[in-house]
Formats: C-alpha cells, sequence, structure tokens
C-alpha cells in the first residue's frame, strides 16, 4: 500500500471518528447535564483533565518508542522493533507503577484543587480511583504506539470510534441511574479496556515477542536518548490543551467550566481531526527522511502545512460565525461562553493544527530534543498569562496564554529549528500557512454578517447552513488556495488514495 493511500485511510478513520463523536455527543450531553447537574458535569470534565496530567509520567516515553519504532519499521528492521516492543513494555510497566502511586496521592489532595458545592469528598475520592483504573493496562499502550508507526492509525480510530461508542452508552446508562461522579467515571475507565486488548492481539500476530525476555541495551539507549525530551515537548503541549479547564476551576469554580467547555466543544472536534492530519502523515514523512529523499519531505511537508491551514480554515470559520446558534439550540443559551471565547479558541486551534503538523517532524524523526528550552519557555509563558488573565478577565484567560505563548515562541522558534535540520525556509512555511488568509478573511466578514441576520429555525437548518459554509469555504480553498499544478497533484494522489 502506498504512503498516499495509507495516509487517505488513516484520515478516513479519524474522520468516521469525528462524525461519530459529534453525533453523540450533540445527542447526549443535554441528558447528562439534565440527570448530572451543571457542577457534577464541570467537576467530571476537570477530573478527566487531570487525569491526562498523570498520564505526563510516562516521561516522554511513548513519544521516544513511537520515533525509534517509525524509523526502525521504515527501514524494514523488525528485530530492532521487537526489541523496541519489549523494552516500552518493561520501562512502561515501572512508570504504571508509579503513575498508581501518584494517582492514589492525588485521591487525598484533590478535594483541595477542585472546590465544590454539592459534591462530597467521598464521592470526589471514589471516582477519581474510578478514572485512574486504566492505569493497570497503561504498558499495553505501546501496541497503539506499534499500529501508529506501521501507518494502521485508520485502524486505532475505528477502534476508538467503537470505543466511543460503549462509552456514551455506559455514561448514559449511569446518569440516568443517579450514580453520579462514581459512574461517570466507571463508564470511562471501563471504556478503554477493549480497544487495547484487541491492538495488543493484532501487534502480537505481526511482532510476536517474548514477554519475560530482556531487551538489548541498544533498544533502551534508544529510548532514554529522547524520553525526557519528549516529555518536555508533551507537557507543553498538555499544558496548552488541557490546563484551561484546571486553572478555571481553581479560580472560579467548576460550574465556570460547563459554558467553557460547551462553547469549545464543536472547535475542539474540529482540532482533533485537523491533527489527525498530522497523525495521518507523519509516519509517511518520517519514511522519507529515513530514506534520505529530503527535497521530497521538504516538499512534502511545504505542500501539507498549505492543506491544514486552508482545510482549517474552512471548518472553523463556519464553527465560529455559527456556534452561537449551535449552543442556544444544543444546551441554551446561557451556556454560551461569549464571543471572546468563540474566536479565540477558534484562532488557537489555527495555530494548534499547524503548528502539530510542523512538531511531527521533530518527534517523528528523533529531533525533538532541539525543541525542549522552547517547550519550557512556551509552558512557562502559557500557565503566567493563563492565570493572570483567568483572575483579572474570567473566561477568556486560558485562552489568552495559549495565544500568547504561540505568538512569543513558536511562531519563530519552530519554524527556526525546521530550517536548521531540514532546510526548510521559514519564509515558505509561512507564506503556505498564511495565503489562505487571502480568502479566509473576507468569506469570514461576509458568513459573520449572515449568521448575525438570521436565526436558523431547527436542527436541519442550521446543520444545512453549517454544512454548505463549509463546502464553500472548501471550495474557495480549491480554487483560490491552490494553483492549476496544485490541483492536478491532488486530483492524482485522491485517485490513487482511491486505488484508481
Amino acid at each position: 500500500m502506498s504512503r498516499t493511500r495509507r495516509s487517505a485511510l488513516n484520515f478516513a478513520g479519524g474522520l468516521i471518528f469525528t462524525v461519530v463523536t459529534v453525533c453523540v455527543g450533540v445527542f447526549s450531553t443535554p441528558w447528562l447535564l439534565h440527570w448530572l447537574g451543571v457542577e457534577r458535569f464541570g467537576t467530571f470534565r476537570v477530573l478527566l483533565d487531570w487525569v491526562a496530567y498523570v498520564g505526563l509520567l510516562e516521561l516522554g516515553l511513548g513519544g521516544a518508542l513511537w520515533a525509534r519504532l517509525a524509523v526502525a519499521l521504515g527501514k524494514g528492521e523488525k528485530a530492532t522493533a521487537q526489541n523496541l516492543l519489549v523494552a516500552g513494555l518493561r520501562a512502561y510497566f515501572l512508570v504504571m507503577l508509579v503513575m498508581v502511586g501518584v494517582g492514589l496521592g492525588l485521591m487525598v489532595a484533590l478535594p483541595y484543587f477542585v472546590k465544590t458545592v454539592t459534591v462530597g469528598h467521598d464521592e470526589l475520592r471514589l471516582a477519581w480511583l474510578c478514572c485512574i483504573l486504566p492505569i493497570i493496562i497503561f504498558p499495553l499502550s505501546v501496541f497503539r504506539l506499534l499500529a501508529d508507526a506501521r501507518q494502521q492509525s485508520y485502524l486505532v480510530s475505528l477502534l476508538f470510534t467503537l470505543q466511543s461508542l460503549l462509552t456514551i452508552g455506559l455514561l448514559l446508562i449511569t446518569a440516568w441511574a443517579g450514580w453520579g461522579l462514581i459512574g461517570q467515571s466507571l463508564a470511562i475507565g471501563l471504556g478503554q479496556f477493549p480497544a487495547i486488548f484487541i491492538l495488543m492481539w493484532i501487534g502480537l500476530r505481526a511482532y510476536p515477542i517474548r514477554w519475560l525476555s530482556k531487551p538489548e541495551p541498544e533498544a533502551r539507549r534508544a529510548i532514554r536518548a529522547l524520553n525526557w525530551p519528549m516529555f518536555i515537548y508533551n507537557t507543553s503541549f498538555r499544558v496548552g490543551i488541557l490546563s484551561d479547564t484546571i486553572v478555571l476551576a481553581w479560580v472560579m469554580g467548576p460550574t465556570a467550566v460547563v459554558p467553557f467547555f460547551l462553547t469549545q466543544r464543536l472547535a475542539t472536534l474540529a482540532q482533533n481531526q485537523l491533527m489527525n492530519i498530522g497523525n495521518s502523515t507523519w509516519a509517511g514523512l518520517v519514511e522519507l527522511q529515513s530514506q534520505g529523499h529530503l527535497d521530497t519531505f521538504r516538499t512534502r511537508l511545504l505542500e501539507l502545512t498549505s492543506l491544514v491551514s486552508g482545510l482549517s480554515l474552512a471548518i472553523l470559520i463556519p464553527i465560529a460565525t455559527f456556534n452561537y446558534h449551535f449552543i442556544a439550540r444544543w444546551v441554551g443559551s446561557s451556556n454560551y461562553a461569549g464571543d471572546a471565547v468563540n474566536i479565540l479558541v477558534c484562532l488557537n486551534i489555527w495555530l494548534w493544527a499547524v503548528f502539530y503538523l510542523w512538531g511531527w517532524t521533530l518527534s517523528g524523526t528523533g529531533q525533538i530534543a532541539h525543541w525542549t528550552p522552547y517547550a519550557l519557555s512556551f509552558t512557562i509563558i502559557n500557565l503566567a498569562v493563563s492565570i493572570t488573565g483567568t483572575l483579572m478577565l474570567g473566561m477568556v484567560g486560558p485562552l489568552l496564554g495559549t495565544l500568547v505563548s504561540f505568538l512569543l515562541v513558536t511562531s519563530w522558534g519552530m519554524p527556526r529549528i525546521l530550517k536548521r535540520i531540514f532546510g526548510l525556509s521559514p519564509y515558505a512555511l509561512w507564506r503556505n500557512a498564511l495565503l489562505p488568509f487571502l480568502w479566509a478573511l473576507p468569506y469570514a466578514i461576509i458568513l459573520g454578517i449572515i449568521a448575525r441576520a438570521r436565526t436558523p429555525s431547527g436542527w436541519a437548518e442550521l446543520i444545512m447552513e453549517m454544512s454548505l459554509a463549509s463546502l464553500f469555504g472548501l471550495a474557495l480553498w480549491w480554487m483560490l488556495g491552490l494553483s492549476g499544478s496544485d490541483r492536478t497533484i491532488w486530483r492524482a494522489r485522491l485517485q490513487g488514495a482511491l486505488g484508481r
């Protein structure tokens, strides 16, 4: 299977996951809000973000193993990949023990970080204990990394789609039954087991290993050489993505998390899909780089930058302009956090999508250590501005923290490193990223005027208008954002991806 076709399958798998998630989310959220209440709903969102922070204790081992597996598989070195899997399992087992210890410690301290009114401390602590239940299968995450490194992200996406349906079903049942936070946490925990065991079975069929065998020293050294740089990179990424609700709950309380989370819901679902372009293509880029095809590597990255930027604007502009109508019809206008939150989150997601793609070239090729000082600066600025901004301005504070750290650090730091390592021109990178704004800005103004002038009469009309707006944005990107030769190239790739 060609790199183009694998990337297309990976993207299609992610698209299916996003569509299913949107549909079940639109259906389930009003019921969960009704059965749980605002404070429990907001508290549960904060608990999930705290769980993600416990995940940082893997210390970058996942990213390091990911990068090493991609290079080994790109070169066809099966024995090296098997050694890396064994080394990863051993390292992850030790990390799992540390995570369990820290998770139990947080169970005691959590009420001091999440201040609730109607949720008792015992319920909060038991819910947290259920949330960290999946840590016991954390070592099996190596098989998810293996699937991605084999350019089989489409398989991961399809399994996670089924996992999402199972989890939503459990969430609704436990909320309806009145099990509160504990039921929600059990649903999230239990829903994660089937997919990871299926990935383990598939991985072991292709790369059988001896569970208790001792890994080669070279494999351990290869992972250790990257784990700390990856840890710092992952920390800066998660602070940017996940710290918002934690900061907001600490400063303003869990109830403030609800409109903040719901207003961003459509945009963050789009973010997952836009980032999926990087997830779908990074292994193919690594294969090109590891085989010495640097000119092709540079050309592909510039093309993907233009693609990610154009698709992001075509999707995010309709979300930004119609989001108030969506929230009002979905969960009520009282749960809309305001235009400032709406616009800032869409702008940040555009930046995340572009920088996430660029970051994959560093992490996937094992060059992420070059980003370490920038990642530290990003994290410090983000937290400082987020906390200060929330204290002074309210809900927009965390989003301002992300935006300011992007502008002050990532906007120039990432292109500088890509030039140093791969010879990519910062001007060419930003040119490809910013050119779509020539058609996107007028389009956003016109669409904003139309969205404010009228209110859709129902769900069917709202969905139709948002869909037509996105299709029109895609048409603008295709006709105005691409040259004639670029369109010819993308047609050929699309035909190749479809097997024609």
